[in-house]
């Protein structure tokens, strides 16, 4: 079986703006690459950034996704964002799995007393499949969460830790087998249309004089494609073939 590899990674440059409250949502579109066409790509609070894509890429390079609490008086800031968007394989390609992964950093200061200073990361999945071997279904979907370093949980308390700054990258991850969630529905076949939902929340908690910040710097995605078996591809064309011999008699 061949395989063809799909690599997108996630940054800031609006194409198109809605103003909804103090955030901004962008619809960035629909990305075609040489094996799934990306659709509606839509970035709740315009954090992500829009795409750029190269061949299977979509690339995001988020520069202003961060959540802080740098000076006396700011007690705790969440920030979340929400992508979402569509893969939609072309005729000769399965989508079969989903590798997901971003980074970033945090740093946390405490000074006296009792200081404590935490940083918190966290992104929950929704998957739905829309098509299987090409025909529509419903109700085929799952959540899921990414697995960041530490559990996605960083502190730094001045009664343990001391007078100091702590500072570190952080990485988090998750690989979503499509085919497990068809079996899991009692269904067979491959996935040919899916749309994730990815909300993804920093923030951020200060207590006393202590600061502290965290930032996402980088969100990756890994879709993988398979053509289908020499069997499968002979039936999918005679299929087809069926599909264009109807419409041509119903046209007569």
């Amino acid at each position: 079986m061949r395989c063809a590899v799909l690599l997108f990674s996630f940054g800031f440059v609006a194409t198109s703006m809605l103003i909804t409250g103090t955030a901004y949502a962008a619809l960035y579109g629909d990305y075609v690459g040489s094996t799934v066409v990306f659709e509606q790509v839509t970035d709740q609070n315009g954090l992500y950034g829009a795409p750029v894509v190269s061949a299977d890429s979509l690339d995001f390079n988020p520069n202003s996704f961060e959540a802080g609490c740098p000076v006396h008086g700011c007690v705790s800031e969440l920030v979340d964002d929400t992508l979402t968007f569509t893969i939609q394989a072309n005729a000769t390609h399965f989508v079969e799995d989903i590798i997901l992964s971003e980074a970033g950093d945090f740093n946390l200061s405490t000074f006296v007393g009792t200081d404590l200073a935490v940083t918190s990361i966290a992104a929950n999945v929704f998957i739905d499949i829309l098509e299987i071997d090409g025909v529509a279904v419903n109700n085929i979907n799952a959540n899921t969460s990414m697995v960041f370093t530490n559990a996605g949980s960083f502190i730094r308390d001045q009664t343990i830790d001391g007078t100091g700054t702590t500072s570190a990258a952080w990485i988090g991850g998750l690989s979503i087998d499509l085919d497990a969630i068809i079996i899991g529905a009692g269904q067979t076949g491959q996935a040919t249309r899916v749309t994730l939902n990815i909300n993804n929340t920093l923030t951020a908690f200060a207590g006393g004089a202590a600061i502290a910040f965290i930032e996402k710097k980088d969100f990756d995605g890994l879709a993988v494609t398979v053509v289908p078996e020499p069997g499968t591809a002979i039936l999918m064309g005679l299929g087809l073939a069926g599909l264009a011999s109807i419409r041509r008699n119903h046209i007569k």
